[in-house]
């Protein structure tokens, strides 16, 4: 990507995921990438982890060709009109949850390359999923999909399905967060100690995840191959289906979804 300058707007979590990816990865060299937040001590703190240069933001924006923007969406709307004036040509990179592409060209004033990006939190290990839609007018897609390529993989989707995939994946961190907590003080009621609870769930977890994304089997078909006929397994999976723990998970991430619909209403 010679030639290519990237500002970053918000240097929070996943805009500092962001930036180290790229340096990390190689994608780009930091002296390319330019920072702006208006916490200055953090954007000057990633400044000098990753070599990239911080800026004011209207130079940020009128000297870059692509802008990420990875602020608070309730911060979005005056963001967005301070930065209108320095729009000519940039394409931008949303990383706001639930702030529509037409939002923000409407917010803009003007038929901009947009790009909206869902990442999740395992970004922070560099094995996010991220799902990304597109505007008509973007011409940088490889670019995008290379940045995010810094933190894990990568999926285009239709903005229509993004709230589906934000209720799946974006929130989903927290779903097996939740699983594994339960796991854990399961253990620590039956004596083992948090310590070696924590461990025995995290690779267990780890592990199964490797498995299921490096096979060509089904969930369905690995559970089978767990579970034998009487054993351990399938009397745990019995008391799942008893309490009907599947509809109960589907149930939740349509909530999750409706409230991403909810959120891109607004």
């Amino acid at each position: 990507m010679k030639g290519l300058t990237v500002g970053i707007i918000g240097c929070g979590n996943m805009g500092g995921a962001i930036a180290r990816g790229m340096v990390e990865k190689g994608i780009l060299k930091g002296n390319a990438i330019f920072l702006h937040d208006k916490d200055i001590e953090k954007a000057a703190a990633l400044a000098k982890e990753t070599g990239a240069r911080q800026e004011e933001l209207s130079a940020l924006v009128s000297g870059c060709g692509l802008v990420i923007i990875a602020v608070k969406p309730q911060d979005s709307e005056i963001l967005l009109k301070s930065i209108s004036g320095d729009i000519a040509g940039q394409t931008i990179v949303s990383v706001m949850a639930g702030i529509r592409i037409d939002a923000i060209t409407d917010i803009l004033g003007k038929d901009v390359p947009v790009a909206r990006a869902m990442p999740n939190m395992a970004a922070f290990a560099g094995e996010s999923i991220t799902s990304i839609s597109y505007n008509n007018t973007v011409r940088m897609t490889g670019e995008i999909n290379s940045i995010f390529g810094g933190i894990g993989m990568v999926l285009e989707v239709d903005e229509v399905f993004l709230d589906s995939a934000t209720a799946l994946s974006g929130s989903g961190p927290a779903y097996l967060f939740y699983l594994a907590q339960a796991m854990i003080d399961a253990g620590k009621e039956m004596g083992l100690n948090e310590d070696v609870a924590k461990k025995l769930v995290t690779q267990t977890l780890y592990g199964s995840a490797v498995l299921m994304k490096d096979t060509e089997s089904s969930p369905e078909e690995l559970i089978r191959k767990v579970a034998s006929k009487g054993g351990t397994t399938e009397a745990a999976l019995s008391v799942f289906d008893r309490e009907d723990l599947r509809s109960a998970i589907k149930t939740a991430i349509r909530e999750a979804k409706k409230r991403s619909e909810e959120l891109s209403q607004r």
